[in-house]
């Protein structure tokens, strides 16, 4: 659910992307969106260095990686054995980790295994669908201002018109016959919700920047 909204996301604000599907078995995101997303088998040695080259390749395109119930321990074991951050960065490419997090120890500790294993920027967020509790001590952003991205809980009504094999959240905001309804608001507030975590990134590297730069050096006057 989380990479379908990203995807319409950025498409709607006409921004290049490539999405790729690493549930080999079952490719639902490839299949709602057989033009932007690649399935992807990383169980054997080509899938992983397609999957990686691609993500390297082009500096220009946002790319969504979906793991969803993929390879999740194996694709983040790769990315940490091959160096995948330190050298997307070095081409100024910032890999984001999207983490829903809960309220299961497990699943703090995994958050925290990685975030020790991995220089990305880590962001928590909580999906009240898997978790209504959060624990916000246990799942900290990399860093203080980002936050959490927030998605609200989905009535079974509006998870059933979601879920359609043909549904768009694009193509539903168009549609205001009847006046909003709760779908519009559901993904109204996501899309803010983005918004709001793609203005604290960029005021985060504004004062890293800021806090970076060497002070002007000072003339010096000397009394006659």
């Amino acid at each position: 659910m989380l990479a379908r909204l990203l995807i319409e996301f950025f498409r709607d604000s006409r921004r290049p992307l490539v999405g790729f599907d690493l549930n080999p078995r079952d490719p639902m995101l490839a299949e709602r969106f057989p033009k932007l997303v690649w399935p992807v088998d990383i169980s054997h040695t080509r899938g992983q260095m397609e999957l990686f080259d691609r993500l390297l390749a082009d500096t220009i395109s946002t790319k969504i990686v979906d793991l969803g119930y993929g390879p999740f321990d194996q694709f983040f074991a790769i990315m940490s054995e091959i160096g995948f951050v330190q050298e997307a960065r070095r081409r100024s490419i910032e890999p984001i980790v999207l983490f829903i997090a809960d309220s299961e120890a497990t699943t703090a500790r995994s958050y925290a295994e990685l975030q020790r294993r991995l220089a990305a920027t880590f962001v928590p967020v909580h999906n009240e669908s898997v978790s209504l509790m959060l624990d916000k001590a246990d799942f900290p952003p990399t860093r203080p201002e980002y936050g959490v991205v927030r998605m609200e809980r989905l009535s079974p009504i509006v998870r059933g018109v979601v879920d359609r094999p043909n549904f768009s959240f694009s193509a539903y905001m168009a549609k205001q016959a009847g006046g909003p309804t709760e779908v519009h608001a559901w993904v109204g507030n996501m899309y803010a919700e983005f918004r709001d975590f793609e203005l604290r990134m960029l005021l985060g590297r504004l004062s890293m920047s800021l806090s970076r730069a060497p002070e002007p050096r000072r003339k010096s006057s000397l009394a006659r």
